[in-house]
């Protein structure tokens, strides 16, 4: 099986949950295990809002977001690309102190260290005025960890 998806994301704050609830469908659809899909929805999920959030500068001409993803029998790969502002969440994302309780903890950092733990593989790279954010996914990642 290969199934390949790709979406036009607006800047809109409802666009990271619509692809979300469709990633999930895509995967559902396809026999994914619901333990991989809802880890890998949720790093979605926290990238794409990222991305609409602080991508852009307010009233950015033309910001284009897309997402491709693809399924196979092996993992799940999903691409974010965007055009805004240059940022590698896997080294310029803050690393939350987890020591200190929600309320003391500074904004920033918790949501790229959750997908970190949540996604096999992470790379970025800036490419040609382009960010370019890679997730993979082994399909079976569930499944083996409760072996």
């Amino acid at each position: 099986m290969e199934v390949n998806y790709e979406w036009d994301v607006s800047v809109d704050g409802e666009e990271p949950r619509r692809v979300a609830e469709q990633f999930e469908s895509i995967c559902l659809e396809h026999g994914v295990p619901m333990g991989v899909v809802f880890k890998f929805q949720l790093a979605l999920d926290e990238l794409l809002t990222n991305v609409v959030s602080y991508a852009f500068e307010p009233h950015s001409e033309d910001p284009v977001i897309k997402v491709m993803l693809q399924l196979t029998d092996k993992d799940i790969t999903a691409i974010i690309r965007d055009n805004g502002r240059a940022f590698n969440p896997l080294l310029d994302a803050a690393d939350p102190d987890l020591d200190l309780s929600a309320e003391e903890r500074g904004i920033g950092g918790l949501g790229i260290h959750l997908t970190k733990a949540f996604v096999d593989e992470l790379e970025y790279e800036r490419r040609d005025g382009w960010n370019h954010l890679s997730l993979v996914q082994p399909t079976q990642a569930h499944l083996e960890e409760n072996a």
